[in-house]
């Protein structure tokens, strides 16, 4: 079976509340709780890498009250987590591993996971995301898959913006 098959089965049957509920375990889905360790969200997402595309992720310790600075590097390339200087965050170490993945892959949220303490994310080869695009058309895949940007607010959405942000999509809901 494809990776594809069972999104493609979410998406063509997604007011299905039993595809929902199957999805939710479906293995490719990474799961993040808002208590986390940056270090091991990005090992999370290099688990879903071939070995060949994974991101080394060195962790530090500095002189700052957030007490670490987190390197990603792959190749030539390096990029320092830019995280405040009290403190590390989930937010911040996804759309980082996002920018040193692309324009290869991409990390997005799994939108049906909104609310709860432990949000879920499938990464994905962007030809693979362009294949979901062209079958059901970029605003019902965005609707259920948001990219992550880098102006992303993930896990510190406060709770009325995530209640109001539940609303809309209940609102908006595409037509299957």
């Amino acid at each position: 079976m494809s990776v594809l098959q069972p999104i493609i089965q979410f998406l063509q049957h997604s007011s299905d509340e039993s595809v929902v509920e199957d999805f939710f375990e479906h293995e490719s889905l990474i799961w993040i709780d808002w208590r986390e360790e940056e270090g091991d969200i990005i090992q999370y997402f290099n688990d879903q890498l071939p070995e060949s595309h994974q991101i080394k992720c060195e962790i530090t310790d500095i002189d700052k009250p957030r007490g670490v600075d987190i390197v990603l590097s792959s190749g030539d390339r390096k990029l320092t987590i830019p995280f405040a200087d009290d403190r590390t965050d989930r937010d911040s170490a996804i759309r980082a591993m996002q920018e040193m993945i692309a324009p290869q892959y991409q990390i997005r949220w799994f939108m049906s996971s909104l609310g709860s303490d432990t949000l879920a994310f499938l990464l994905l080869s962007t030809e693979q995301w362009v294949e979901l695009e062209k079958q059901f058309e970029k605003e019902k895949l965005e609707f259920y898959f948001q990219p992550i940007t880098s102006e992303s607010v993930i896990f510190y959405l406060d709770m009325d913006d995530v209640f109001s942000l539940i609303k809309a999509r209940e609102d908006a809901r595409p037509s299957e």
